[in-house]
């Protein structure tokens, strides 16, 4: 009997500690490093698509979309369509999407740094606050939320 007690009191400890919960101190590092993998995918001011609808579209669900929550993905459609193709602007692109700029027919990728930080431990979530590294003109800030999904750390959204 005393044997079946221990076995049932070590079996709840291992439930919990392979369910444990959020831990803010690893959600941040775990998060911070795979945003800073995005955003040292490229280079800053690499040529990453030719500025057209199916080029800017192949390269948002190719191998960067690794970096995308499910949610965000399926932004992508309406995101694509906001982007004026057939007009020249300053900044056509969205904020979502401000990781990227166009010089002439190219998409270039602009790559931020973090400024700060806030853990959201009750919705599991991390928001960093970034900046482009350029500065001048064309710089720019926004907020980045990460969640982790499947596993590993992924954008939620970009707002500015």
């Amino acid at each position: 009997m005393k044997r079946l007690g221990i076995s049932v009191l070590t079996g709840i400890t291992l439930l919990l500690t392979a369910c444990g919960g959020f831990e803010p101190e690893t959600a941040l590092n775990e998060s911070r490093d795979q945003l800073t993998a995005f955003f040292t995918s490229y280079e800053d001011d690499e040529v990453v698509a030719d500025y057209t609808t199916e080029s800017v579209t192949a390269f948002l669900e190719g191998d960067i979309s690794q970096y995308f929550s499910d949610n965000f993905k399926e932004e992508i459609p309406e995101l694509v369509e906001q982007i004026p193709f057939e007009n020249t602007h300053l900044d056509p692109f969205p904020n979502e999407l401000d990781f990227l700029s166009k010089l002439e027919s190219e998409v270039r990728w602009v790559e931020y740094k973090i400024n700060d930080y806030e853990i959201n431990s009750e919705d599991e979530q991390v928001e960093f606050f970034v900046e482009s590294k350029e500065f001048g003109i064309n710089s720019s800030s926004v907020s980045i939320t990460m969640t982790q999904e499947g596993g590993n750390w992924k954008i939620l959204s970009v707002d500015d």
